[in-house]
């Protein structure tokens, strides 16, 4: 039987949500050698957008690593402004939606070192990788490639902790996923971890980029909870992946355990090169939510 792949290519972004937008810009430039590449503009908006009721006003920068705008996934750091940004990130590790973004570094200890200088505390580090948690607690996890240059760091992993392994997998494979391994795990590896736990971890990436979604399902302690439920919660909120047709995916996506919270429909990105676009927004059964973005192929090297 052949397998149709889903319609989702690559990651396009994250979104970091905070209360400062250059502050969180200046911490990954820094002490990543992340660069940023456009902004929009604080302005006025319609927050149906965003799953809110009325008139918001936000803004967001855009960093990407080393390879560029065309290559890199970019972090989407979107300060709020009205409503303010609510909540705290959550750390712990059993405690279900996106847990952590990773960064691959050429010195595990050398990036330690300028993230602390930037305000992030240590949670674990050996030498092979470390976690930090931010100013804003937000947990960064970085992992150790010697084949990058001193001082560059390579978008390289987001951390989900799920309910279900078996149902998450399905879900993200009908997206467009493909699975590298699945693993037990007897660790949590995690701020705020207990020494031994028991889980299991898949590894997946969408075909058009090297970017790991980690997924952990947690069997003791059990993982509980669902994802932050509005947009302007502090932390990193949401998910977008690159679709040839928002449309057909969203149609194609009907009945499979995704639930679409609202799209398609066309927004612009004032104060950018990127033309309007359709988007749509899924949430999984956790309530992790997805963006769908009509780009095409042509817009990456």
């Amino acid at each position: 039987m052949t397998v149709v792949p889903g319609p989702a290519r690559r990651l396009l972004h994250i979104c970091y949500c905070c209360d400062d937008a250059d502050a969180v810009t200046a911490q990954f430039v820094g002490a990543l050698g992340l660069v940023g590449v456009m902004s929009t503009p604080l302005e006025p908006s319609d927050g149906a957008v965003l799953g809110l009721h009325g008139e918001i006003v936000s803004r967001a920068r855009f960093v990407v690593d080393h390879r560029g705008p065309r290559v890199s996934p970019s972090i989407e750091i979107q300060e709020w402004v009205s409503p303010t940004v609510v909540g705290w990130p959550s750390v712990d590790p059993f405690e279900v939606g996106i847990k952590a973004a990773g960064f691959a570094v050429a010195s595990v200890a050398d990036a330690v070192r300028r993230l602390g200088r930037s305000g992030c505390v240590v949670g674990t580090i050996d030498e092979h990788g470390a976690t930090m948690v931010d100013r804003r607690g937000v947990t960064l996890e970085l992992v150790h490639d010697p084949t990058l240059p001193d001082g560059q760091a390579r978008l390289h992993h987001l951390r989900l902790t799920v309910t279900d392994l078996e149902v998450s997998l399905a879900l993200y494979c009908r997206l467009g996923f493909e699975i590298i391994d699945v693993d037990a795990v007897t660790s949590a590896g995690a701020v705020g971890g207990p020494e031994a736990a028991d889980g299991r971890r898949a590894r997946l990436r969408l075909p058009d980029e090297p970017f790991e979604f980690h997924l952990y399902a947690w069997d003791r302690p059990r993982g509980f909870g669902t994802h932050y439920p509005v947009a302007n919660h502090a932390g990193i909120f949401r998910l977008a992946v690159a679709v040839d047709d928002t449309h057909a995916a969203v149609r194609r996506l009907d009945g499979s355990g995704w639930r679409l919270d609202r799209g398609p429909m066309t927004i612009a990105l004032h104060g950018t090169p990127v033309a309007d676009m359709w988007i749509a927004f899924l949430r999984d059964p956790d309530g992790i939510p997805v963006e769908l973005v009509e780009r095409p192929r042509s817009a990456f090297r």
